[in-house]
């Protein structure tokens, strides 16, 4: 019996669990540029200036968001209070930012900035005090992964050339940077010492394993032919081929790690960027799963369209929210209740409102 027909079984037996779906961001290749979402009408939010505005990096609480912004040439991190207005510089930049990464919890952040000198690399808290630093000749950050426990210890990733990036482990504490060669993708913590990635076998098929930081090659398989996989904390979700239909993609959620909580199907789509794959998020402090997720229109000139969803994993379905113009990551607020939309998290979107809110506008200049 195929694994996947036996995690349907598993389904049909058990009790489900509740899901908490990945907030790990996947890499997508450029797309064109998309038309803006209908805004909701009636919001109080208070909007950024979009002459300033960067991008949203993250959740700091539920109704306060971390923005990089840029005014006179001076680059800035800054907290944004969505219903106030009220905004806090947290740490200001005289060369350009290019990286900026919050943690899980909120509490730290990592940036790097472009200097004639090369490019820095700092560790600093919600202060703006400097907690490490590390400076490259070369290389931009692509990502990162904080370690649930110990967030001292970071995975980085870091684009030195042309070629695929290279995977670093920070340990702050000592300052040693150590390159992770055995890892296609940037490694992902599951826990204080175990992280997952993706490996690929010399038949060309990949697999998703759990490997101990203390135990170099030690490798346990969690699941085979994956195309994609995120996690946050124990939640894990893997994208495979389905086993029953060739046109479909399976999304299978694992909680925790080999416990199977459910599935949903996708169409098999690909664009000119290759196979489409879905975005998931969910907030830390909320049971409920968002995805971007494709949709397969034979009578559209392009052949597909995409739509924001709730996800419900152990039902084995998913409701539509709103149509969206891409394949572009999302984050959700710590309760689920708004999430941010696009390449520079630039829309934001009311989940109980059910309509878009003005994140930015057309304004003076501070």
């Amino acid at each position: 019996m195929g694994k996947r027909r036996l995690a349907w079984l598993i389904l049909s037996l058990s009790s489900v669990l509740i899901l908490a779906a990945c907030a790990q961001r996947l890499t997508y290749p450029d797309q064109p540029d998309a038309s803006e979402p209908d805004l909701s009408s009636g919001s109080s939010f208070s909007t950024i200036s979009k002459d300033e505005f960067l991008y949203a990096v993250g959740w700091l609480d539920e109704r306060t968001i971390l923005v990089a912004l840029e005014s006179n040439g001076e680059y800035g991190l800054y907290s944004h209070d969505l219903l106030t207005g009220e905004e806090q510089l947290i740490r200001a930049f005289s060369d350009r930012l290019v990286f900026a990464a919050l943690s899980a919890n909120g509490q730290r952040m990592l940036v790097q900035v472009a200097t004639q000198q090369g490019n820095n690399i700092m560790m600093i808290d919600k202060s703006g005090k400097s907690l490490a630093e590390f400076h490259f000749s070369e290389g931009i950050l692509k990502g990162v992964s904080w370690n649930p426990t110990n967030e001292g210890q970071l995975f980085v990733s870091v684009q030195k050339t042309v070629d695929r990036p290279i995977n670093y482990l920070w340990d702050i504490s000592n300052g040693e940077w150590i390159e992770m060669p055995d890892t296609e993708e940037m490694p992902v913590w599951y826990s204080e010492n175990m992280y997952l990635h993706k490996k690929t076998g010399t038949d060309g098929i990949s697999a998703l394993v759990l490997s101990d930081i203390r135990l170099p090659g030690k490798d346990t398989v969690i699941d085979r032919e994956i195309l994609a996989y995120g996690l946050e904390g124990e939640s894990v979700w893997v994208v495979t081929p389905s086993d029953f239909n060739e046109k479909e993609l399976l999304v299978i959620s694992y909680y925790p790690l080999l416990i199977t909580q459910g599935y949903i199907s996708l169409p098999h789509i690909i664009d000119g960027s290759g196979l489409v794959i879905p975005e998931f998020t969910k907030g830390n402090d909320s049971d409920e799963t968002f995805a971007v997720i494709p949709k397969q229109e034979p009578e559209s000139v392009a052949g597909i369209s995409f739509e924001l969803a709730k996800v419900d994993f152990s039902g084995n379905v998913s409701e539509m929210l709103t149509e969206v113009e891409r394949m572009d990551p999302i984050l959700a607020s710590p309760d689920g209740s708004y999430l941010l939309y696009g390449k520079r998290y630039e829309h934001l979107y009311d989940v109980e409102r059910n309509g878009w809110i003005q994140l930015t506008e057309q304004k003076k200049s501070r």
